[in-house]
């Protein structure tokens, strides 16, 4: 039952599609030469636009979340050691695959198109980065012709790796490498020694370790060889060199440690209060601040006795009186007062905290002022004695400088080696401009095709139109302009066209009786030719 109507439908789309293009060919070929190289032009440069748009899509023109980056290149490794990346690039130009690398040689760019394949091919070599140091596969390589002292270095290093994946399995470690001694066990007492172990941690930017996870590492690298006693694990910091503090370390090591770790402190947190005051004075880079402090860390327990003799007290005051009767030379009274007086005497007892300020030295440089010239160039000014004696004065206010200490404040003005941070101004400065200019010719573009574009439209249509309705032929031009100026109607056209005009408003208003004249014109028209 819908067969005839599904073919009478694509009949019809047909039919349809087949007057557009019959319209669509009559209408060109109704346009001009010059309409139609117009018209051909502007459906090319359409064409070419989006074909170009659509290639600028699909190349990935921009950065992305994802990596990507202009011209198709997306990030194929990051952060890589130079040995890896070494590797890696030589891999890739044996496989003939274009690369770029980016961060210093860290980060190694490849097209975006081939960057699953280039993987798998990696894989396949072998040649993937290296996660950690290698674990218990290296013992899974073990040979038959291996000495036992290789199986020993084997599951050494085997430890190690594991122990390193286990550590950068962190959050707070980027990178990490242990490193164990283990002594070979000797059935002679003076010849025992104990093993030992050393992890060095990388940490991520603006992350660090609490004193918790510290002993956690501490704790899983002890527990992990045999023998190994906690408080010979040290962990030391990558990046400054300084060791962390072990909490299982006698207390003696500990303490020097701990001693240090405070002193650091200090000293950072009186840098960074410099730091921010004189970045709100003078700038951002136009300061630098060394601060070394040394603190006490004897705990001192004193006691003292002040004796104020100057301002006795009385302690108890004794009268005697004395009576003296019928002697020669007669009756005598005497009275005595003794007085007792006590020392006022103040005792105290001080104990001294750990960690007081002994000495502060503080080392200010500070960077002169610039004065651009007519000529655009930058002059170097040396600062004013009495500004500098303002930028010393605060200085000792931020540090809580103390004289009576021996404190060293030391404030100098110097010019800065500002020619890596002038060229990168000058770097920025002139990307800016020509992003800037890049921008604006861009849109400049855009405006003179859409001018264009809006022009080109406006021709087409205005072609169509004229080519779907011809001009009428001017009379001057065909000479008939006198002709229909001097004709007049004749009296006989008056008199027909009265009679039309009356034969119309009769079949208005009695239609049957004309339709009976008409009939009875027709059969005297028919009688008269047969009798002829």
């Amino acid at each position: 039952m819908n067969e005839p109507n599904e073919i009478k439908n694509e009949g019809g789309t047909a039919e349809f599609f087949r007057q557009v293009i019959v319209q669509l060919s009559a209408l060109w070929q109704k346009l001009s030469f010059q309409q139609k190289l117009i018209t051909g032009s502007l459906v090319g440069i359409t064409l070419v636009g989006l074909v170009g748009l659509l290639f600028f899509a699909h190349s990935g023109g921009g950065s992305d979340k994802s990596g990507g980056r202009s011209g198709g290149m997306r990030v194929l490794y990051s952060e890589l050691s130079v040995d890896e990346a070494a590797r890696i690039t030589d891999q890739l130009g044996k496989g003939g695959y274009k690369y770029k690398l980016e961060n210093d040689g860290r980060n190694i760019l490849v097209n975006q198109k081939q960057l699953y394949e280039i993987r798998m091919a990696l894989a396949r070599e072998g040649s993937l980065p290296k996660q950690g140091g290698l674990g218990n596969e290296l013992i899974l390589k073990t040979s038959l012709g291996t000495t036992e002292s290789q199986q020993e270095q084997q599951k050494r290093i085997a430890l190690e790796g594991e122990l390193q994946r286990t550590i950068e399995d962190m959050d707070e470690v980027k990178s990490a490498r242990v490193h164990l001694v283990t002594p070979k066990p000797s059935v002679f007492i003076e010849e025992k020694r104990e093993a030992s172990a050393s992890v060095v941690l990388r940490f991520m930017p603006g992350r660090e370790m609490s004193k918790e996870q510290i002993r956690g590492i501490t704790y899983l690298v002890s527990s992990s060889v045999e023998g190994l006693k906690p408080q010979h694990v040290s962990v030391i910091d990558a990046v400054t060199g300084e060791p962390k503090t072990n909490p299982f370390q006698d207390e003696g090591s500990a303490t020097s440690i701990q001693n240090r770790e405070i002193q650091q402190s200090v000293e950072r947190t009186y840098v960074r209060k410099v730091k921010s005051m004189l970045a709100e004075l003078l700038g951002y880079s136009k300061s630098t601040v060394t601060i070394d402090v040394s603190l006490d860390f004897d705990q001192v327990e004193k006691t003292i006795e002040t004796f104020d003799a100057e301002n006795p007290v009385t302690r108890s005051i004794e009268s005697i009186e004395e009576n003296t009767k019928n002697a020669p030379d007669g009756d005598h009274q005497k009275e005595r007062t003794l007085t007792n007086y006590e020392i006022s005497k103040v005792v105290q007892r001080v104990v001294q905290e750990r960690g007081s300020i002994r000495k502060m030295t503080v080392s200010v440089a500070i960077d002169g002022k610039y004065e651009t010239g007519a000529d655009g160039k930058r002059t170097y000014v040396e600062r004013t004695p009495a500004d500098m004696q303002k930028i010393e004065s605060l200085v000792q206010t931020a540090v809580g400088y103390d004289l009576a200490r021996g404190d060293q404040i030391t404030v100098t003005s110097m010019q800065f080696d500002n020619e890596l941070l002038e060229e990168e101004r000058i770097r920025l400065s002139r990307e800016e401009k020509e992003a800037r200019l890049a921008l604006y010719i861009k849109l400049g573009l855009a405006v003179i095709a859409g001018v264009a574009f809006l022009l080109l439209i406006r021709s087409i249509a205005r072609a169509v139109t004229e080519a779907m309705n011809p001009p009428v032929p001017v009379l001057e031009q065909l000479g008939l302009e006198n002709l229909i100026e001097e004709e007049e109607p004749s009296e006989a056209d008056k008199k027909a066209s009265e009679i039309l005009a009356k034969v119309e408003l009769l079949t208005s208003q009695a239609p049957v009786n004309i339709a009976a004249i008409i009939k009875q014109w027709l059969v005297e028209d028919v009688q008269d030719k047969n009798k002829k």
